[in-house]
């Protein structure tokens, strides 16, 4: 694939983000390995780079850790979006650890039970993912303990515009046992109010985490039409060049 063609696949795939909700009907993520990546500084909010919280279940008690951080991309000295360039690329990395549970930041509260997990089943967005480029992942050398004969954990761009990652029924992901998740948008957060979700059997629980800026109406307007015109553009050309 070229570098034009490859660019106009991107577009497309982004329009077609943009539309899944419009459309129901979710679609598929290819998932990329956060190993792989270079990332550049954090952003530093009022508790530091890093966000700890919990999954709490609706009787109190946690399911597991969230630790959470947004970074710039490589390069990025230091990450202040208000300074940052149009366009910048914020990669969300949320550090996943079921069936036990660090010191949470301030105002999270610290539930006085951990429940233990044997066979947690996925992760997600409690939110629709703002500005989503189509890139996301997870680390795949802390799946490598968790995941069986080559299967990989399933990544879906959901009807509401949430993300939600999937581990294959024969996995094992159990207590301390950690996976990074991550997806990129060009919306930097706007706080701590973000909902994540975490589900086991039988359980499911949600933490607070980094909230990403709404995008503006007429940019996803402008995004929906740019991807179109590119998914369809060698159409009409082959149709132009038969004519």
């Amino acid at each position: 694939m070229t570098v034009r063609n490859h660019f106009r696949y991107r577009v497309a795939l982004t329009a077609l983000f943009a539309l899944s909700s419009a459309i129901a009907l979710a679609l598929p993520v290819v998932p990329v390995n956060l190993d792989t990546l270079s990332l550049g500084a954090r952003i530093v909010g009022p508790v530091g780079p890093t966000v700890d919280a919990s999954f709490i279940d609706g009787d109190g008690a946690s399911l597991g850790d969230l630790q959470s951080s947004v970074s710039c991309p490589d390069g990025f000295a230091a990450c202040t979006p208000p300074t940052n360039p149009p366009g910048t690329i914020y990669t969300y990395v949320h550090e996943v650890t079921p069936g036990v549970d660090s010191p949470n930041d301030p105002p999270f509260p610290q539930p006085g039970t951990v429940l233990p997990i044997n066979g947690a089943t996925g992760f997600a967005l409690g939110f629709a993912a703002a500005g989503f480029n189509g890139v996301a992942g997870y680390s795949f050398g802390d799946a490598a303990g968790v995941l069986v004969g080559g299967s990989v954990i399933s990544i879906e761009l959901e009807t509401n515009g949430s993300l939600a990652w999937a581990l294959p029924s024969a996995a094992g992901w159990d207590s301390g046992e950690r996976i990074a998740f991550f997806w990129q948008t060009t919306q930097a957060p706007s706080g701590p109010g973000g909902q994540y979700l975490l589900t086991a059997t039988a359980l499911s629980g949600s933490g607070a985490g980094p909230l990403p800026l709404p995008v503006p109406e007429p940019a996803t307007v402008v995004l929906m039409a740019l991807g179109v015109a590119f998914l369809f553009w060698p159409t009409a050309v082959a149709a132009l060049r038969r004519r």
